[in-house]
């Protein structure tokens, strides 16, 4: 009983205590696309969305306590492991919702610096194959069991069928973890062609680390899957594949934003950012984003050629080599939360 009490608890601190780290990075993300830069994309939109099922899920994780999770079934009453079941249902649901809402939070945020069409197309497909998907995990989870209450009947009364859930958590899990590989993949050759000082490549070498951790905590959430479907008691052994669902959540919310922090910790940021929110200044830079320059502007721009690109083969001179070190373009701009 101890023990299981002990195991309950690392459930909620753990919870808890991520979900306060990941909440507080979300916030400070949406200040600094918000408010700072005032360039709030869909990659922000879906984060948030992601967040706040993540804290769905914390609330459930408390449904979960206020019912015994984690004790073993001898210890429980009808109405206690009924609920847990219901519960199980919710937490399945906003699950494919979190991790849905991340990884294409993910690849939004890759579309911010796409430097070339055949990485546009890839995260447009990897987007519409994760909805996809999505949709395909809500609709077998919502009718696992036909009908539905067969899944918390625990009276046998209830005349129904259900589909071999086992199978199915092993085959999203895989998929998860693939998915996982590919979206950590998929920049790599454009950031390896970023002109930047060295330090702030090993920022994005320790923010793609991270990255590498969330996918590991999605392997280790697969075996703890393996250990549940094989427990004899499912109530009992709930409590890890609980945590590292709630590890993978919330590591991946963190690794997903930490990129669009730099402008808290970058002075010339702020002070672009306090720049641009003066009276006359956003308008100003509105404009020019959006193709609104004069004549003379135009005829300046095309002059100065500041890239100076080869337009054979579309390659970059020494002269522009030596020209864009010194400064951040506005794709690298992108990558970094600029």
């Amino acid at each position: 009983m101890a023990s299981d009490q002990v195991r309950q608890n690392s459930l909620i601190i753990t919870s808890c205590f991520f979900t306060a780290i990941s909440t507080m990075v979300v916030i400070a993300r949406t200040f600094v696309r918000a408010v700072l830069i005032r360039k709030p994309g869909f990659d922000d939109y879906s984060m948030i969305i992601g967040m706040v099922f993540t804290l769905a899920y914390l609330a459930e994780i408390f449904v979960g306590k206020a019912n015994h999770i984690g004790f073993p079934s001898k210890d429980l009453s009808l109405d206690n492991m009924t609920n847990l079941l219901k519960n199980t249902l919710a937490i399945q649901v906003t699950y494919y919702v979190c991790i849905s809402a991340i990884k294409i939070s993910i690849l939004c945020m890759y579309l911010r610096f796409a430097g070339t069409r055949s990485l546009n197309i890839l995260c447009i497909c990897t987007i519409v194959f994760h909805l996809l998907f999505f949709v395909i995990c809500i609709g077998v989870t919502l009718s696992q069991c036909q009908p539905l209450y067969e899944m918390w009947d625990l009276t046998g009364t209830v005349d129904g069928v259900c589909i071999n859930t086992t199978a199915f958590f092993y085959f999203t899990s895989g998929f998860n973890i693939v998915t996982d590989i590919w979206i950590l993949v998929l920049p790599i050759k454009t950031l390896m062609g970023i002109l930047r000082p060295r330090r702030e490549k090993i920022a994005l070498g320790i923010i793609f680390g991270v990255g590498v951790f969330a996918t590991i905590t999605s392997i280790v959430r697969l075996h703890t899957i393996y250990t549940y479907t094989l427990a004899k008691d499912l109530f009992q052994e709930s409590i890890l594949i609980n945590i590292w669902s709630m590890l993978e959540i919330n590591v991946g919310i963190i690794c997903a934003s930490v990129p669009a922090l730099k402008p808290l910790f970058t002075p010339r940021a702020l002070r672009e950012a306090a720049n641009r929110n003066k009276p006359g200044a956003y308008q100003y830079h509105s404009q020019e984003r959006s193709g609104f320059h004069s004549n003379n502007s135009r005829s300046r721009d095309r002059t100065e050629n500041p890239y100076n690109l080869d337009r054979v083969g579309g390659q970059v001179n020494s002269k522009t080599v030596l020209q864009t070190t010194s400064r951040m373009s506005g794709s690298e701009d992108s990558i970094l939360g600029v």
